[in-house]
């Protein structure tokens, strides 16, 4: 009879390797997704040459490596929202990087996590008896 923490250990194992297997097959997918697009557009848009199911893996690997280094996430998401907020003007939990000296970023983002919350909820109540 297992015992409790041996199952976790199996489960843990188990959940390992079945996320090593997805992993490699949407690579394989992957590689097979970049060939046919290759093969259905480059020949008659550009008159290159087909490619075989290993030459587009690598184009997959070669792009990889020139547009996006590996295990570097730059622009996904971090503690204060995705990037892209940025660039829409949004700034999670009204963080404003560019406004406050690089020194004073630590004590910015001390204030609001500790009176963010209160100030946030007594404007809603504000709100609320106004509405």
């Amino acid at each position: 009879m297992t015992t409790k923490h041996g199952k976790k250990v199996i489960r843990i194992t188990g959940m390992f390797f079945a996320g090593i297997a997805i992993a490699v097959l949407f690579a394989l997918a992957f590689g097979l997704v970049v060939q046919y697009l290759w093969n259905f557009l480059m020949p008659g848009l550009f008159g290159l040459r087909a490619i075989t199911y290993w030459q587009a893996f690598a184009l997959v690997i070669l792009a990889k490596i020139f547009f996006g280094a590996f295990g570097s996430h730059h622009g996904g998401y971090r503690s204060d929202g995705p990037t892209w907020w940025k660039k829409w003007g949004y700034h999670a939990h009204n963080y404003n990087y560019m406004d406050i000296p690089r020194e004073d970023l630590h004590y910015y983002k001390t204030f609001w996590a500790e009176e963010g919350r209160k100030a946030f909820d007594e404007y809603v109540k504000r709100v609320k008896n106004e509405g």
